[in-house]
């Protein structure tokens, strides 16, 4: 067992024995046309490090021929990406820098290299490989066809400098982007400033964009949600990104709708107006990340309408971060958000508007920097037509950004539309809520039907069993780190240490005794912590106002070194349940 003493750490400790940096990017370029570099801080396991808060990526190139902007990559939660033109000629080795840590990429010059120029469409199934330029207005991929790119395919395709009338890609059959982590497939504009138009999909047949970056689109026509035309269109289709980024694109990312089915594994959408819209769609979100989206107005990271009776809705393992408007919005989705980081948005971390939304573990934070609507919470929950709104919360941490002459809201009973019947419904469980305010109700909405149990509200006393008021005692909440202190020990994920503190938080061993431990390290009190890291490998340690219990006796189930009555009632507590399946 490893036991430190707490010190504040700068991200420029990291280890190289603890992480590793990794740098994606095309490995062959032609000058002018822009690279999208992708960098990541990683474990020892290959996961991207959300520990690492906010760090900046340094890239240097071998080869003084070669000059190229930007030439930082700015990361959030271990991961960030940046679209990179390199103008000269020639070979050269790119280098990612992070706090000490570096990786490098062999890129390779296309001078060389011949164009493929198609127009009007594919009428069979094809393969291509290499350099293309889609060109003649609009593209088509009819039923029954596939076309299947190779690995390091370049397609540019014409586009415009304003408006609507960038050149689309129409499938109605399918697409099947192969590309591999050392050679991505892209999809990009052919000129600098005249953006593409759009990815239609259409009564389509599934398609898949693995190891695929697409950007430079957006000149399509308008749709829903902020005005702007987006760069994926879908109807009724299916598609499954893996390894993707999807940036840099002059509208909005996405609008989705009619029965789509879309799966997102290990994803990237950066800058652009908005992230995806979609309604009577499926969704399978999952270990992705949603950063800098930045239009005037509605510039949300994801906006998800109901969906239809058979289909699900899953936001898993990602970040959403720096956003201008609401991190995650929802309009009568029912969807789960588990193992979130949603972080640094202008309006709400999360809003519900109607619907059923499951918060599982998630870490809501920095928000509400610059609100746009009337109020300004955390996790905002509204109804219309006297529909009833539902938000189930576990073991979740939501942190208020505190306003001067503003009163912050960790979450809310929204009456944004002056409506005078409906239900909103709050079950909260285990969970942090540090706000000024930590919950607020609006009428006709009522205090009693939010049922909070086993949580930390402060500072605000609220009925329900195990309730606290208490402040959280985080280790380093300026530097992204809402791990709960203990004198026991903290999980450092910077140190891969426990890190011993002065003070022991009120949030350890608080939540319900009828929940599971989960994965919780010895001593672990025998009863679950509150918040974000409760019932992980990473929740802070019990303390019983003496030093680690090194020896493990039999019976002892809460970690005190002593078997007794204390542990006898835990087991009788959990006596014959089946936590197998």
């Amino acid at each position: 067992m490893m036991v430190m003493y707490c010190a504040s750490m700068a991200a420029a400790d990291l280890d190289g024995h603890l992480f590793r940096v990794r740098i994606a990017a095309r490995s062959r370029y032609l000058s002018d046309v822009p690279v999208l570099v992708r960098v990541e801080v990683q474990d020892k396991a290959g996961r991207v490090e959300r520990g690492l808060w906010d760090a900046v990526a340094t890239l240097t190139a071998d080869n003084p021929a070669i000059t190229y902007s930007p030439a930082e990559v700015t990361m959030y939660n271990g991961l960030g990406s940046a679209l990179v033109t390199f103008t000269g000629s020639g070979d050269f080795s790119l280098t990612a820098e992070v706090n000490g840590l570096k990786d490098s990429k062999a890129i390779t010059h296309l001078a060389e290299e011949p164009v493929t120029t198609v127009s009007g469409s594919v009428t069979t199934s094809e393969t291509w490989r290499g350099l293309y330029h889609i060109t003649g207005g609009d593209f088509k991929i009819p039923a029954g066809v596939t076309l299947t790119l190779d690995p390091g395919t370049l397609v540019m395709i014409d586009g415009v400098t304003s408006g609507s009338g960038g050149a689309d890609i129409n499938v109605s059959g399918a697409i099947q982007s192969l590309g591999t982590p050392e050679s991505p497939v892209t999809f990009t504009a052919y000129e600098t400033g005249k953006n593409w138009g759009e990815l239609h999909h259409e009564n389509a047949e599934p398609s898949t964009f693995r190891y695929t970056n697409i950007h430079r689109g957006g000149r399509s026509p308008s749709v829903g949600h902020s005005g702007t035309g987006p760069t994926l269109r879908v109807k009724n289709s299916a598609i499954i990104f893996e390894h993707a980024n999807l940036t840099d694109n002059a509208g909005k990312l996405m609008h989705a709708t009619s029965g789509s089915d879309l799966t997102f594994l290990d994803c990237l959408f950066a800058r652009c107006v908005m992230g995806p819209e979609m309604s009577a769609t499926a969704l399978l979100f999952q270990d992705s990340w949603i950063t800098n989206m930045s239009a005037k107005d509605d510039a949300d990271g994801i906006y998800v309408h109901s969906q239809r009776s058979d289909q699900t809705c899953v936001m898993r393992g990602g970040v959403v971060a720096n956003i201008v408007d609401d991190g995650i919005d929802l309009l009568g989705a029912d969807i789960t958000i588990e193992d979130c980081i949603i972080r640094d948005c202008d309006d709400k971390g999360i809003s519900a508007y109607n619907g059923v939304t499951q918060i599982s573990h998630c870490l809501v934070v920095n928000n509400n920097r610059s609100p746009e609507d009337p109020t300004v919470t955390s996790v905002a929950a509204k109804a219309t037509g006297g529909a009833t709104t539902i938000v189930n919360m576990d073991h979740t941490t939501i942190v208020t950004t505190r306003t001067p002459g503003v009163i912050d809201f960790g979450i809310q009973s929204h009456n944004k539309r002056g409506e005078t019947r409906g239900a909103i419904l709050w079950h909260v469980f285990n969970c942090i809520i540090d706000a000024t305010d930590p919950i607020n109700v609006q009428a006709p909405y009522l205090e009693s039907d939010v049922r909070v149990d086993h949580s930390d509200l402060f500072s605000e006393p609220w009925p329900g069993p195990g309730n606290i008021n208490a402040a959280p005692d985080f280790v380093d909440p300026d530097n992204g780190d809402y791990h709960l202190t203990s004198q026991a020990g903290h999980w450092s994920q910077l140190t891969g240490a426990w890190m011993v503190d002065q003070i022991t938080s009120a949030c350890i061993d608080a939540g319900s005794q009828a929940d599971p431990l989960g994965h919780e390290a010895f001593p672990n009190g025998g009863i679950v912590n509150m918040g974000f890291y409760a019932a992980t490998p990473q929740a802070s340690r019990s303390y019983f106002d003496a030093p680690v219990c090194e020896t493990i006796v039999a019976g002892d189930i809460n970690g005190d070194c002593l078997v007794n009555f204390k542990d006898f009632a835990l087991m009788a507590l959990h006596w014959a349940e089946d936590n197998t399946q």
